[in-house]
């Protein structure tokens, strides 16, 4: 059974690394987290986990704040772990004292061959906790040597149970697990403390994150409750896969946010479609993150892959744009407005998919039409002769082509769609009754020219 969130007020978390830039799989992460925060008056907390000094650029923490911004996924606060460092410590001296973490020397290539052992005799390739064989003298011995040491939590062998808000019971295996690796030679800390020590500060009351994380939960259980600390209540959501079936990732910029937001995709598009697909409610175009909350239900997420649909995303984003006013249209084209007026916006609504489109539009009518398009010229003199002198009305397009098929005996596609490619250089588009209008005498009359 899944479990219900009950708490009023709840406190959630999205704790990306700034290791590179956010895609839909993350920003799925961070919309279940602000949903859940959103419906139950509670909190929603963006913290930077950038301790891996390495990896974490500042370009990409700006451009998870424009990521965030651009989907209405509005945090109530923001912190960093790099500035966070001194809680940590105090952590660590904690267990430390209570003998559950223990330093190591190995280096990366005896791991990886003890590793490898293990694997060759077919075995699990867990840590064998060499380093809690020493003696105090052998360690002194090192660190007089100039040795450093990482350092590893000390886990127990039993199972870890918990209630999954999506996932019902779940249990680790900790025997299973190698100790981890909570601190690396050079000072810098690595995922598991960090994140409890934060979890526990921030009040956090829910964690909902990737299933890929359901180690970690029994792992960062043991280490809360090791600093004598609540245990939040944990969901593990199902990952999103491409249509291939492939995990995404964030080396792979063509699932980035930036490149959505930069192909013209309405945000309420994107979240659309984050919070319905992988659940068992059906997949709906909401126009507000406001709808969508009022809509939304965690028990409604399923156990089962998600699959990442571009079509359904930009169905979504077809539905959407199709129902905002020019107003509505105008906030959300503010950088790409040139020549874009009510009248357009009137005209295309209906045939566009993505917010660029608006910008070919605009091109459209009025650059020349580039292309050599099979027309007939004949017909094309015939269409500029029975062409309606203005003024034009919503009855003109209809006269027009009425003589028109009059006069060449043509009917369907052959009648109109070599209007179509003279006026637009495109075989599909908006309607030409309401085209024409929008062009009017002079332009349309220069398309059939083909001048």
């Amino acid at each position: 059974m899944n479990l219900e969130i009950k708490l009023n007020n709840p406190i959630t978390r999205f704790a990306p690394s700034p290791s590179g830039l956010l895609h839909v799989g993350n920003v799925r992460t961070a919309l279940l987290n602000f949903l859940v925060s959103k419906k139950n008056n509670g909190k929603f907390i963006l913290r930077i986990d950038d301790t891996d000094q390495e990896r974490s650029k500042d370009k990409y923490i700006d451009s998870i704040k424009e990521d965030l911004g651009w989907l209405g996924l509005k945090y109530d606060e923001c912190f960093q772990q790099s500035n966070r460092i001194k809680l940590y410590d105090e952590a660590f001296d904690i267990l430390k004292a209570k003998e559950l973490i223990y330093p190591c020397f190995e280096t990366p290539d005896e791991l990886d061959k003890k590793r490898k052992r293990l694997i060759t005799r077919r075995m699990p390739p867990v840590y064998d906790r060499g380093a809690l064989k020493l003696k105090q003298d052998e360690i002194k011995s090192l660190l007089d040597s100039g040795k450093k040491p990482y350092w590893r939590f000390k886990l127990s062998s039993k199972k870890v149970k918990f209630k999954d808000l999506i996932r019902g019971d779940v249990n680790v295996d900790l025997a299973a697990q190698s100790d981890p690796v909570i601190k690396r030679e050079d000072g810098d800390y690595l995922y598991n403390l960090p994140s409890v020590v934060d979890d526990i500060d921030m009040s956090i009351t829910h964690i909902i994150r990737g299933e890929d994380h359901i180690t970690n939960s029994g792992i960062q259980i043991e280490i809360f409750n090791a600093l004598d600390s609540n245990i939040p209540i944990f969901g593990h959501n199902s990952l999103l896969v491409s249509e291939s079936g492939e995990p995404f990732s964030k080396r792979n910029a063509a699932s980035s946010i930036e490149q959505i937001r930069e192909k013209g995709i309405d945000p309420n598009a994107v979240n659309s479609l984050n919070a319905s697909i992988g659940s068992s409610v059906d997949i709906e175009a909401y126009e507000s993150l406001d709808l969508l909350a009022d809509k939304f239900e965690i028990s409604s997420l399923s156990k089962s892959p998600a699959r990442y649909s571009n079509n359904q995303l930009d169905k979504l984003n077809s539905q959407l744009i199709s129902n905002y006013n020019f107003q509505q249209i105008s906030h959300l084209i503010k950088d790409h407005n040139d020549g874009f007026d009510e009248e357009l916006w009137d005209c295309i609504k209906q045939n566009i998919t993505t917010l660029s489109e608006v910008s070919d539009w605009i091109r459209i009518l009025n650059e020349p039409i580039q292309g050599d398009f099979n027309i007939e010229d004949n017909y094309l003199i015939v269409a500029q002769d029975l062409l309606p002198n203005e003024p034009w009305d919503s009855k003109t397009w209809d006269e027009w082509i009425s003589k028109l098929k009059e006069k060449t005996q043509k009917k369907g596609k052959e009648l109109f769609m070599p209007i179509r490619l003279a006026l637009t250089g495109k075989t599909n588009g908006p309607e030409l009754n309401k085209l024409i209008l929008l062009m009017g005498y002079n332009k349309v009359m220069e398309r059939l020219k083909r001048k």
